[in-house]
């Protein structure tokens, strides 16, 4: 996140397009309006997913169109790269839409203009674009889904977002500041902070949606907190089915099982209940591996 940091900041004062990529949830959308934010541009800025819309209304989505391009064109409709004005527009998986629109896309930003459809005048590009993709770039172009031509042309003006499980001393505080904003989503009071277990397996989580689903873990944890009238959120107010751990084999070896199940133990605070739901097996088995008892491994424990 240093060097994410680092190259953000190289980035933002120019008007060059940004390539943000890593795994659904990891905060690239967040990072976009980051950079947006220090490089002085004066306008707003606007995301939009790309892959939200049919392949044939993209460029419709993004140039606008006059009245009567097509069928159900009854008047003229302002696209996005004009609605985002001189501000930042964040265009997010890019790699799902035809390679066709992306070539016209590199033309726009090659010439710094574009025609909305059905119209022959010419607009200038005011905003500044970036992009988003959930694979690095030469991956996705390996693929065959994103334009060769685009990968090297802005392909080296790249941030990675490394997932939040390699990211682990960021956790407290993303957490403290999701906490901070389920009042304004719930619009109910309940806890301001976290017990020192709670945070700990938070801390501890794999974390398959990323930063996304710490934050609707979080938000669970408020709901439940609050509906138990709790001044803090706990471990057991927490949804620990979210919580990804290594699984438990049943002759996995007994070091390697007793590694997962004192992570199990770790995550949920000591409590041996919640470890053998989280590793779907009985509360006999962790605690014969607490014990370090070599039987665990054979079929006398389920």
């Amino acid at each position: 996140m240093i060097e994410a940091v680092s190259r953000a900041h190289a980035f933002a004062p120019a008007a060059t397009p940004i390539i943000l990529y890593g795994e659904s949830g990891t905060g690239k959308t967040f990072l976009a309006e980051y950079i947006h934010q220090i490089s002085g541009r004066s306008g707003g800025f606007h995301a939009f997913s790309v892959g939200t819309v049919a392949p044939q209304l993209v460029l419709d989505e993004l140039f606008g169109h006059v009245q009567g391009a097509y069928t159900d064109a009854r008047r003229m409709r302002t696209g996005r790269i004009a609605g985002a004005a001189e501000g930042t527009l964040l265009l997010d998986d890019l790699h799902t839409v035809d390679l066709g629109v992306q070539k016209q896309l590199l033309q726009m930003l090659d010439r710094g203009t574009y025609s909305a459809v059905g119209s022959d005048r010419v607009q200038t590009v005011v905003c500044r674009v970036m992009f988003a993709m959930t694979e690095a770039p030469d991956v996705l172009m390996q693929k065959g889904v994103l334009l060769r031509d685009l990968r090297f042309r802005f392909g080296e003006c790249g941030i990675e977002m490394p997932p939040l499980r390699q990211r682990r001393t960021e956790i407290p505080l993303l957490a403290q500041r999701a906490l901070e904003g389920c009042r304004q989503k719930t619009k109910v009071d309940g806890p301001t902070r976290f017990s020192d277990a709670a945070i700990g397996l938070l801390s501890d989580g794999e974390y398959e949606g990323n930063v996304r689903q710490l934050e609707g873990m979080v938000l669970s944890g408020y709901l439940v907190a609050r509906a138990r009238g709790a001044a803090q959120i706990d471990v057991d107010h927490l949804p620990v089915d979210s919580i990804s751990v290594p699984p438990y084999r049943r002759h996995g070896g007994f070091e390697k099982n007793r590694a997962v199940v004192e992570r199990a133990l770790r995550i949920t605070g000591g409590n041996v209940k919640q470890a053998a739901q989280l590793l779907g097996v009985s509360r006999t088995t962790v605690n014969v591996a607490r014990r370090g008892w070599s039987t665990i491994s054979t079929p006398r424990y389920p």
